[in-house]
């Protein structure tokens, strides 16, 4: 009985071998895959990135995989290994700038290189949340020449939401090997489906991420925090002497799972800021605060910190700023810049352009629509524009109520606007007093034309 036992158990064993696909057999740690979009002038670059990669390769603990498609050729997607790039599967010309390609990507990677976590990398041309097209307007990643499409992030927040249903979990790491990324507004477009988040908040050398020096130390049973802050230690340290010389970059890790906090804290500052006049205090603040290659991309905890020094006598808003800078070193996990012009770079960049003018297509983002951020900066450009014509009515000249007047009667629609700068002139003027006697006829015109251009 035993001897049959023994055999019916070998037997068994056998079939369950035999039957049991090899990827579940050999379930490795990670799978990190690379979605190279070189159809562009980054060409060159995608293909030395590949050979970085083939120095480590895959093997017993990783895959590594890349759906690259090259600059006036055809996409393809490539097993890579020690000192060995294979061709798994020819796919045509494909629109990198169509985030169902991502998508696609995805489903191929979990069907055929499943693992217990997912890096996924979006290798491009970056811009935040802007576009290169149309005055910057509407930002983005993987731009395809051939298409002339790119991946807004809108549409980011649907590819990761799309790949967490194909994974099955949520994406260890999502990093993006290009400029400008590492922004509040796209993290926040990606916060319910990913883990960690690796990326510049300024502009990338050309040479992008080392992968040979990030992928040598990946190690068996990586966390994806240890995934994340190796990936930031592996790209600082390659441009300070290492593997790709001297350069200036910055790359950061934010733990998506304290992004809420972080969200929560930025409201609070908001609330602060729109509790009182403050715009003066902001506009000398965003003066020293680091900016990026976008301006009005700015170093949001640089600026929480020089926030607070101004306004220390201000406990609300000093309170605030404290918040925030605790929730958002809670956040960025690691944070690596090199170069003497990044010190400031603190792992995360928002967006608050130093004139307080909104672009209108950032009202369409979900952070925007979600924060009272956008509403911050629209309050303090009222308030700086109200208190620009008071000062200068009361050094005794009309010229900025004029133009007021001038915007008004051609641009009625931002009624709620005008209605502010109206109380604000009604109490300097009439009831603190504030109007010299030899402009009071001339304003008393200009005054009603204002108040009548909101009441057509």
């Amino acid at each position: 009985m035993k001897r049959v036992a023994s055999i019916v158990a070998v037997t068994t064993l056998f079939m369950f071998v035999v039957l049991t696909p090899a990827s579940a057999q050999q379930l490795k740690d990670w799978t990190v895959a690379v979605f190279l979009n070189a159809d562009n002038n980054l060409d060159e670059f995608g293909v030395e990135d590949q050979t970085e990669m083939s120095r480590v390769g895959s093997n017993a603990n990783l895959n590594v995989v890349t759906l690259i498609d090259r600059e006036r050729g055809p996409a393809q997607i490539n097993f890579i290994e020690k000192n060995n790039i294979t061709k798994i599967k020819d796919l045509g010309e494909v629109d990198m700038g169509d985030y169902n390609e991502l998508v696609k990507f995805a489903s191929f990677v979990k069907e055929n290189y499943p693992a217990k976590h997912y890096s996924f990398t979006i290798w491009n041309h970056g811009s935040g949340w802007k576009g290169k097209k149309l005055n910057n307007i509407f930002r983005g990643i993987s731009y395809d020449d051939s298409s002339n499409n790119h991946i807004t992030s809108a549409q980011l927040s649907l590819a990761t939401a799309k790949m967490v249903e194909i994974l099955g979990q949520k994406i260890d790491v999502l990093n993006m090997d290009a400029c400008l990324m590492q922004m509040v507004e796209v993290g926040h477009a990606v916060k319910d489906n990913v883990g960690f988040m690796v990326a510049s908040e300024e502009l990338e050398p050309g040479k992008g991420a080392p992968y040979d020096d990030i992928l040598v130390g990946v190690k068996k049973g990586m966390t994806p925090s240890a995934f994340a802050i190796n990936w930031v230690n592996a790209f600082s340290k390659s441009y300070t002497g290492g593997s790709q010389g001297y350069d200036e970059s910055t790359q950061s890790a934010v733990d998506m799972s304290k992004f809420d906090k972080m969200v929560d804290a930025i409201n609070g500052l908001a609330k602060a800021l729109m509790s009182g006049k403050y715009s003066t205090e902001v506009k000398e603040v965003l003066a020293n605060t680091h900016k990026f290659d976008f301006p009005e991309n700015i170093s949001m905890l640089h600026f929480a910190e020089l926030l607070k020094a101004r306004m220390s006598s201000n406990e609300s808003v000093k309170t605030a700023c404290d918040k925030l800078l605790v929730a958002g070193k809670a956040a960025v996990i690691a944070c690596k810049n090199t170069g003497n012009s990044t010190k400031n770079a603190k792992g995360i960049a928002i967006y608050l352009p130093s004139t307080f003018r909104i672009e209108a297509k950032y009202l369409t983002l979900s952070f925007a629509k979600a924060t009272l951020w956008d509403e911050m900066i629209q309050t303090l450009l009222k308030r700086d524009i109200a208190a620009n014509v008071v000062s200068e009515i009361k050094a005794g000249s009309l010229d900025e109520m004029r133009n007021l007047v001038a915007s008004a009667m051609s641009n009625s629609e931002n009624a709620d606007f005008y209605r502010f700068i109206i109380r604000e002139l009604n109490y300097e003027m009439y009831t603190e007093k504030g109007l010299p006697e030899s402009l009071s006829e001339e304003f008393s015109g200009l005054f009603k034309q204002l108040s009548g251009s909101i009441a057509r």
